[in-house]
């Protein structure tokens, strides 16, 4: 029997922004979290808000932030989305969920981190410095003198 598999968060959003793992991720058996990683998929914004998977029918994402006034202008650029609700309920904290059409509209608003990229100038100075050990050419082993043993 072959699995259909979910594509994850970086790929939905064309691989532009940093994707970081719930920390009960760290904790779950292999077997577990494998399959489901997309569920434990997470783009980091400003002030401690974070995009997430919401649900997969339909597939929707959920923006949750501490930063009811930052919500309720994401809130306001989306609003007239298909599929786009907002929570409010709460004093402190707001959750927004929307379709994934509109995940470019609100990691914008609410400050997504983007993804980290170095240009072949940076990487060369990097490999240069011994600080950044991957981006060194690959040695082959079967080119290395050999050496007597003791």
């Amino acid at each position: 029997m072959r699995t259909v598999k979910n594509p994850g968060l970086a790929e939905l959003s064309e691989r532009r922004y940093r994707i970081v793992l719930e920390e009960s991720w760290q904790h779950e058996r292999p077997e577990v979290r494998n399959p489901d990683r997309i569920w434990y998929e997470q783009i980091p914004c400003q002030g401690g808000a974070f995009i997430g998977l919401y649900s997969l029918s339909p597939f929707t994402l959920q923006l949750s932030t501490p930063r009811v006034k930052n919500a309720k202008k994401v809130w306001e650029a989306i609003k007239d989305v298909a599929g786009a609700r907002a929570d409010f309920y709460f004093d402190a904290e707001a959750t927004i969920y929307f379709p994934i059409g509109a995940v470019h509209i609100v990691a914008e608003l609410a400050g997504a981190r983007k993804k980290r990229k170095l240009s072949e100038a940076h990487k060369a100075k990097l490999a240069e410095a011994n600080q950044a050990y991957r981006f060194k050419p690959k040695v082959d082993a079967s080119k290395t003198p050999k050496t007597a043993q003791i």
